[in-house]
Formats: structure tokens, C-alpha cells, sequence
């Protein structure tokens, strides 16, 4: 697994999670039916700063290395709580689980075996565990990403500034 290179920074990061649930609704009363499936994930979009060449080869080997569906990890540099600890206890699949932290709180993020995760309140967090828990990581969390596209593009202008901004999906 490719790490991405942290170095060049990130200028922004539009960061979501996706949750699969149907809803139906009545056109004659307009009543719903909601199903929640089990599906949910991390999708993200990132914005690189404008980069000079020296740097933009290593985002342009980063990104040629991984089109083909290799992961990789990739955190947001706003979300580091060094100072918190903690750790996860439940199964596979939950989301209602045993938190018990320090210097962390609803918000905040945090991986487990590069698996990012945000608390959403008291026990509980999203995505659902996609291991049986374990100690936490509050600094500079990660998660496992894959591009979410087969195509990667990056513009460069007659001063050779590059400017990236790529997809990418959590790899479960």
C-alpha cells in the first residue's frame, strides 16, 4: 500500500461519508419508507496547492502508481489531536460501540489500522467497525483510499505551476 505524499500538503478536502439507504416515497400521500442498508463509507475530494515541478513529479508518480486500483492511505492534516488516546471495542459492523478516550470528543477523528473513523457521540462512531476495535490513533489519522476514478488529470501553465485535484473512495 502506496502512502501519499504528504510533504506537498493540502490546499482543501471535501470529506463525506456515504451511506447506502433507499427511500421510497408515495405520490399520492407522499408517505416514505426508508431501508437502511449496511453500506457506508469515506469519499473524498482533494485539492493539492498550486506546486512547482520538483514537487509535482512525486503527486504525478503518486497518482500513476495507484490508477489501477492499488490503495492507499491519506489523512487531513486538521484532523490531528496528538495529545488524545483511546480505544474501540465492539464488532464488526457496529457503530454503537465501547469508546473510552482521553482529550477527544464528538467531532473528532481517529483511526484504527488505517481506518479512519469519527466519534458521534458518546459510544458510538461512523463508519461501522471495520475491525473488532483496537487502540486508537487520534494523530494524524488515515484511512485506506483507492481513486475513484480510472482517470487521473493535473493542469500546468506556461510558469510550469501544476495543479492537482483528484476523487477517491475508501477501500473496504
Amino acid at each position: 500500500m502506496a502512502a501519499f505524499p504528504s510533504s506537498v500538503g493540502i490546499q482543501s478536502m471535501t470529506m463525506r461519508l456515504r451511506s447506502a439507504v433507499a427511500v421510497s416515497t408515495s405520490p399520492f400521500t407522499f408517505d416514505q419508507q426508508v431501508v437502511a442498508h449496511q453500506g457506508v463509507r469515506w469519499e473524498a475530494e482533494v485539492t493539492l496547492p498550486p506546486l512547482k515541478r520538483a514537487d509535482a513529479k512525486a503527486v504525478e508518480a503518486f497518482l500513476a502508481s495507484v490508477i489501477q486500483g492499488d490503495t492507499f492511505t491519506l489523512g487531513n492534516p486538521l484532523h490531528n489531536l496528538p495529545a488524545a488516546s483511546g480505544s474501540v471495542s465492539g464488532s464488526v459492523g457496529d457503530t454503537s460501540v465501547t469508546l473510552s478516550v482521553s482529550g477527544a470528543t464528538t467531532g473528532d477523528y481517529f483511526d484504527i489500522g488505517d481506518r479512519l473513523y469519527i466519534i458521534t457521540g458518546a459510544g458510538s462512531i461512523m463508519p461501522p467497525l471495520r475491525t473488532a476495535g483496537g487502540t486508537c490513533s487520534f494523530s494524524n489519522p488515515q484511512g485506506t483510499w483507492r481513486l475513484a476514478s480510472n482517470q487521473i488529470d493535473w493542469s500546468v501553465d506556461r510558469a510550469s505551476i501544476y495543479g492537482f485535484t483528484f476523487a477517491c473512495v475508501e477501500a473496504i
